[in-house]
């Protein structure tokens, strides 16, 4: 479970720096956010491709002995994900609370197109968490199946 760890911490510092970035080119405003959406879009399908084939890799390699099922795989990228929900969720929570603390409130109004109904923050903490657990799962689901390898 030690590189479970590590690449849960490794990826949730990665999805922080990702949105300090976010902030300091100016596409967290209301004027660049279909700019964000694509940006971020793309960009986060790169970042998690390359952090779900780092962690799968050395999980295979290093713990594994270089052969790797797809259950063992599956079942290790799972519990990763599992691990890093709730550091990037208090990352994200720190980054909304102390570093962009207009940017929640920016988002819910365009994607709710006006209408704030409830507090800007948590909107923002389950627009984190919920793709988080889908595409950490679907990522758990795929990858084994491309780096399995198995004893002659």
């Amino acid at each position: 479970m030690r590189t479970e760890t590590k690449w849960a911490v490794i990826a949730s510092f990665v999805v922080f720096i990702w949105m300090v970035i976010q902030k300091l080119i100016g596409l967290q405003t209301a004027d660049n956010l279909s700019t964000l959406d694509i940006v971020n879009s793309i960009a986060s399908l790169v970042i998690w491709v390359f952090i779900y084939y780092m962690f799968t890799r050395e999980k295979r390699e290093v713990d594994l002995g270089g052969y790797m099922t797809w259950k063992q795989g599956f079942w290790a990228a799972a519990i990763m994900t599992l691990i890093l929900i709730p550091i990037s969720t208090l990352l994200v929570y720190i980054f909304a609370k102390a570093i962009n603390p207009g940017f929640p409130p920016i988002l819910m109004e365009h994607v709710t197109n006006g209408s704030i109904e409830s507090d800007p923050i948590n909107f923002f903490l389950r627009g984190h968490v919920l793709p988080a657990i889908l595409g950490g799962l679907l990522f758990s689901a795929l990858f084994p199946f491309f780096m399995k390898k198995s004893a002659a």
